[in-house]
């Protein structure tokens, strides 16, 4: 029986296909509106937003929306094969030749060939060309994956964002982009940025899976399989993959091996394990690698408590996390919309437990002794300046932590507990989880 679970390439068949009802749509509601508009999907790697491209292209889905496939034309592109030499026009030769597959008509599909064969395509054969698309009542619909490749390469000049920008108002074009942040935040000039292009979309945010959404994603797709999880595994699976849909289809997919394999319970589980960790592992390294300081520190925050079990659940208040650190709020916000903690009933905890792990062990320092600690204040000028601000005994409480925390991490940890009210708590909670003693 083949594994029914697949985690390395985006979902391409709509019955394999879970959840996202609220972002599919808002997609087609903006397409099907009178101004046929254009969306932005923003999300984090691996969140699935090729796989959402995949799925509203579809003829049988676009056609479960209301939109005719022999009308409605969606072309998409993937614009990670772009790199620093791509032009404008080299990109605009590629859409048309992908505009051409999908064209049923001969002669809008004579029109663009004879355009993507002429060296210099400008905004004016461009509107030309859309003049012929909207007479034949075409819509096309760009499909721009990666979009950042794009707003971050300079060959891409505030003319090429107002042609297409006026292409999409005044003709039957629509874009759905995807990115890792929202356009505007990526750009490479302040001109670009100022730009109304980016006013004509919508952001929809692609976040984790709801509950129901993962529980159908692990069960459904082992119907007919003859396999089924234990409670006990389901648990597990959710425990360690949290409502992400990458990790939750990788620890399906492991786990249905271990099955393949005959193993026992036990067996399954340690399987399950060691290969899950291998898997997400550089995924994660990714996500902390791509925080900004402050969100690190909410990340960090957030591990402590989790490792410490300050409540009754596995979620912390707001209240609870600003004790710790005072800018916790705002940056919960942004981390939630990244995907990489979730909120139920106003408490916060991480997307799932593997991160937690993942960042104590990044953070923390295996092997390191007090010379090593010596030798770093002595090269970090910063570290030493910081270090005056405490008073005597919390210098020698962070002569206990310190030490323990990895050097490129070190300045953050200072940073941090410069304030004495959060240095107070989250010390004592540090102090604790690395050395197992109760800081008095």
């Amino acid at each position: 029986m083949a594994n029914p679970f697949t985690y390395g390439n985006p979902i391409s068949d709509p019955a394999r296909f879970f959840g996202r009802h609220r972002e599919v749509e808002q997609i087609f509601s903006r397409l099907r509106n009178v101004e046929f508009e254009s969306s932005s999907l923003v999300g984090e790697r691996r969140i699935g937003k090729t796989s959402l491209l995949n799925y509203v292209a579809h003829p049988d889905i676009r056609s479960a929306h209301g939109l005719d496939p022999d009308k409605y034309l969606f072309v998409y592109v993937d614009l990670q094969i772009l790199d620093k030499d791509t032009t404008p026009t080299r990109l605009w030769k590629r859409l048309l030749r992908q505009m051409a597959r999908c064209c049923y008509d001969t002669e809008v599909k004579q029109a663009l060939e004879k355009l993507r064969h002429v060296q210099a395509i400008d905004n004016f054969a461009l509107a030309d060309l859309f003049d012929s698309v909207d007479e034949k009542d075409q819509y096309i619909v760009f499909l721009l994956d990666e979009f950042e490749n794009v707003t971050e390469n300079e060959n891409f000049d505030p003319a090429f964002f107002y042609g297409l920008r006026s292409l999409a108002i005044h003709h039957n074009l629509a874009l759905i982009t995807s990115s890792l942040h929202e356009l505007i935040e990526l750009c490479h000039s302040a001109e670009i940025r100022s730009s109304p292009f980016f006013n004509i979309f919508a952001n929809i945010n692609i976040r984790l899976l709801t509950e129901a959404e993962a529980q159908d994603l692990v069960s459904s797709p082992l119907n007919g399989t003859g396999v089924s999880f234990t409670e006990g595994e389901d648990n597990t699976i959710f425990h360690i993959a949290g409502y992400h849909p990458y990790f939750l289809q990788a620890a399906c997919s492991f786990l249905f091996d271990a099955y393949a394999m005959n193993l026992g319970p036990d067996e399954r589980l340690t399987f399950l394990h060691k290969a899950f960790l291998g898997e997400a592992t550089p995924h994660l390294a990714h996500y902390w690698k791509n925080s900004y300081e402050h969100e690190k520190i909410v990340l960090t925050v957030l591990t402590l408590l989790e490792r410490q079990g300050r409540t009754n659940g596995p979620s912390f208040s707001v209240k609870q996390l600003q004790d710790l650190y005072a800018h916790s709020e705002q940056t919960l916000a942004r981390l939630e919309k990244r995907g990489l903690v979730v909120s139920k009933a106003g408490t916060f905890r991480l997307f799932n437990t593997s991160f937690g792990e993942w960042i104590w062990n990044e953070i923390t320092a295996t092997g390191q002794d007090q010379q090593d600690y010596e030798e770093w204040l002595k090269s970090d000028k910063n570290a030493m300046e910081r270090l005056k601000g405490f008073p005597g005994a919390a210098k020698k409480t962070l002569g206990g932590i310190l030490p323990k925390i990895k050097p490129e991490h070190r300045e953050m940890i200072l940073k941090w507990f410069s304030e004495p009210i959060f240095f107070a708590i989250a010390g004592k909670l540090m102090y604790f989880a690395l050395t197992g003693k109760i800081w008095e």
